[in-house]
């Protein structure tokens, strides 16, 4: 098999060259003989191509469902009278199969699989699909199926009155005595074999093979090129001629611009997690030593009788232990920081000194250039980032039960919406922004050390003592079901976060840690390969060095915030991997209640409120849906809240602004609708969510000062045209986009 593959690149050279000769012999002499010798040529280099591109097993699919399908299309048209109306075919074309030619079917793969890629390649400038969501199955099979049929505008006329293949029972309609019927018939039969391949191979890793480079993905678009000459050279009636330089040459060259930049896809078969199945579900019981040792010393042994008052003591730690956190603004005030707090008991604060100490050093693989490459990338992309986080970063983040029960409870996320994301805010902007990590005015460090001392808060509290003391109770019972159950308390007649965390009870035995290693690396995956994933979705995909540069810099802050190096992926290809396994680990644990679609319509409704245009709120519902997929989206409740309708026109729009801007990217390297919109939207969430000091959680004055500065210097998209960004300012706000802040 190895060496049938590795022969196949020139097999597929030597049958284009010769088609090319069978097509210039056609071009002096349209004989039966040159007709079948160039249709088959034809077949055999798209069959060896497409071997090539998917693999030997969906490249036969591919050609049986094509050829099975296409034959019977055409029986039954020439038969019944179906999909192309009634016909009859001559001996032009050759040997007959029933009443069908046997090179018609085998020109029903070759112009599908070369529309197929030239289809991916304008959408996701690869060869392959970039999507397996149906939605995109159904919307790609069908601009194919076009592309198809762009080439049968030309081809059917001359094919009846110059060669005279087949002869139409009709020929009084309106395209050269061609009937509309003929035209539709060509769009559903080709849009049903691309749709019916995409299903068989649906929940298959299609990548291209190592050895297959964007050089051979130029033989389809060759081979539709070469179509276009032809016409352009022999077609009849005239006018087709010139048809077909612009319903073949839009396409091909729309093609063309997404070959230019080629997106580069790993190997599927290394796409192997680092993590064993075994390893990963130990996983669910480690958390954070560091931390977890600093909050146990700091809150000590629990009361066994479990009342306010007898709490009284660890609350006040836990309060005095927030005081400090505003005193931890930037870097440089970790490194020899001292409480101003006179109060503070010395084991607190010795506590907090080793920790600072102890959590501030970066690994020593953390590599600056990346850093600095993704501090970049954050600034580029500033208001965009902003609405992939509310649109794909949190949602995912709620698709898992536990991390979903977990945020639930711990930010009574329902009712405090705006509270969540302003924290959540508050580590990104630091950490993303210049010098975040690794300069002495940066708040990067602290304000991931703040998050890593809540997160072992928030287990102490539901654990009701030290993870290290739980999993030492439990001994041996890991994923036991009724083994380490604490028992739910009764309500302590307050709103505070904090009780709410103690009486919730927990199942350690069925459930693991809460916040424990793989929970955290899923969100650190969901704020780094879901940004990432969401950008080529958008058609706005980095280069796979950018790429690598961001996941480094947000495996750094999962170094910091206590994450093991083995939970981190260091490309899209491992990233992609890591998380598909990770979210299915944590959907076959669901939690009773199921708080994941309330957090989703909270999340929704809270974007709704701040846009400005009526007809625009069912965007964040649409965008999400658009960037999760819709399994993720129906997970967290959006399923109905748009109608089907409204998710079809949008995918559509999306898809057109694909199109759109890969044919203006001819002028503008750079252009793109995709980026206005949610340019559009995370203006409209941060100056109104996050930049808003009237909604819970303020900000601190400093922070506040840093994303309202670099949000002003988000106004101008330096990447679009003049007139796309006044179109921009009729949709935000002329001018700079910082807001005055209310304090």
């Amino acid at each position: 098999m190895k060496s049938l593959l590795a022969n196949i690149p020139r097999l597929s050279y030597a049958l284009f060259a010769a088609f090319l000769v069978a097509m210039a012999v056609r071009s002096n002499n349209d004989t039966t003989v040159a007709i079948v010798a160039s249709s088959v040529l034809m077949f055999a280099f798209c069959w060896a191509n497409a071997s090539h591109l998917l693999g030997i097993r969906a490249a036969l699919k591919f050609v049986l469902i094509a050829v099975t399908f296409g034959w019977f299309a055409e029986q039954t048209g020439v038969s019944h009278g179906w999909f192309f109306g009634r016909y009859v075919y001559t001996d032009v074309l050759g040997w007959r199969l029933g009443d069908v030619p046997v090179v018609i079917p085998l020109m029903w793969f070759a112009l599908c699989y070369t529309c197929y890629v030239i289809s991916n390649l304008i959408v996701w400038r690869s060869a392959v699909d970039g999507s397996p969501r149906l939605s995109d199955a159904v919307f790609m099979s069908l601009l194919a199926a076009m592309i198809v049929t762009a080439f049968d505008l030309g081809a059917d006329p001359y094919m009846v009155y110059t060669l005279k293949a087949w002869i139409m029972a009709k020929t009084d309609g309106w395209w050269f005595g061609e009937t509309i019927q003929g035209f539709f018939g060509w769009v559903f039969v080709a849009c049903a074999i691309l749709f019916s391949f995409r299903m068989s191979v649906r929940k298959q890793v299609l990548r291209p093979l190592a050895d297959f480079n964007k050089w051979h993905a130029l033989l389809p678009l060759s081979a539709y090129a070469s179509a276009m000459v032809f016409q352009l050279c022999v077609g009849h009636p005239m006018e087709t001629r010139t048809i077909a330089v612009f319903a073949m040459g839009i396409p091909l060259l729309c093609a063309l611009a997404g070959w230019q930049h080629w997106k580069t896809w790993p190997r599927a078969d290394h796409a192997e997690s680092q993590v064993s199945r075994a390893r990963a579900a130990h996983m669910r019981y480690l958390a954070d030593p560091l931390a977890d040792t600093t909050m146990a010393t700091i809150l000590g042994p629990w009361p066994l009788t479990y009342d306010a008052a007898g709490q009284a003591a660890q609350w006040q730690k836990i309060a005095q232990v927030n005081r400090q956190f505003e005193q931890w603004k930037t870097n440089l005030s970790l490194l020899n920081w001292q409480p101003a707090d006179t109060t503070l008991g010395p084991d607190i604060h010795l506590a907090l000194q080793q920790y600072l100490q102890a959590g501030q050093v970066l690994p020593a693989w953390a590599d600056r250039a990346k850093i600095e490459r993704a501090e970049a990338l954050f600034m580029d992309y500033g208001a965009l980032s902003c609405s992939l986080l509310f649109c794909s970063s949190l949602p995912e983040c709620y698709v898992v039960p536990d991390l979903s029960a977990v945020l639930h409870v711990a930010g009574q996320l329902e009712q405090h919406t705006d509270y969540r994301i302003r924290a959540t805010a508050a580590m990104i902007f630091p950490v993303m922004m210049k010098g975040g990590l690794g300069q002495p005015d940066g708040s990067g460090l602290a304000q991931i050390l703040k998050v890593r001392l809540i997160h072992a808060t928030i287990r102490n509290l539901i654990l009701r003592g030290s993870p290290q003391e739980a999993m030492h109770a439990l001994g041996d019972q890991q994923h036991a079901k009724g083994a380490g159950v604490l028992t739910p308390l009764p309500a302590a007649g307050t709103d505070s976060m904090y009780q709410s965390l103690f009486a919730h009870g927990w199942k350690l035995g069925e459930d693991g840690l809460p916040c424990n290693q793989e929970e955290l690396a899923y969100t650190l995956l969901t704020f780094s390969y879901v940004f990432l994933r969401s950008m080529r979705r958008l058609g706005l995909g980095l280069p796979p060095s950018d790429e690598e540069a961001y996941l480094h810099a947000w495996n750094v802050v999962g170094h910091v915030l206590g994450i093991r190096r083995e939970l981190m992926a260091d490309s899209m290809t491992q990233a992609e991997v890591l998380f598909a396994q990770m979210q299915a680990r944590g959907r076959a644990n669901p939690v009773s209640p199921d708080a994941r679609p309330a957090l989703g319509k909270a999340l929704m409704t809270a974007m709704e409120q701040v846009i400005p245009f009526r007809l625009l709120k069912p965007v964040p519902v649409l965008m999400t849906r658009y960037l999760c997929g819709s399994p993720a989206a129906d997970t967290i409740g959006l399923a109905g809240r748009v109608s089907w309708l409204s998710h079809g026109l949008f995918v559509l729009f999306m898809l057109k602004a694909r199109i759109i801007d890969g044919m203006v990217r001819l002028v503008w390297s750079e252009f793109s609708i995709s980026r206005l919109i949610t340019r559009v939207l995370g203006y409209h969430f941060m100056s109104q969510i996050l930049l808003d000091q009237t909604r819970p959680l303020k900000l601190p004055q400093h922070l506040l000062n840093d994303i309202n500065s670099a949000m002003a210097t988000w106004d101008h998209d330096p990447k679009a045209p003049q007139w796309l960004n006044n179109l921009e300012d009729r949709m935000t706000k002329p001018g700079k986009w910082n807001v005055p802040t209310t304090t």
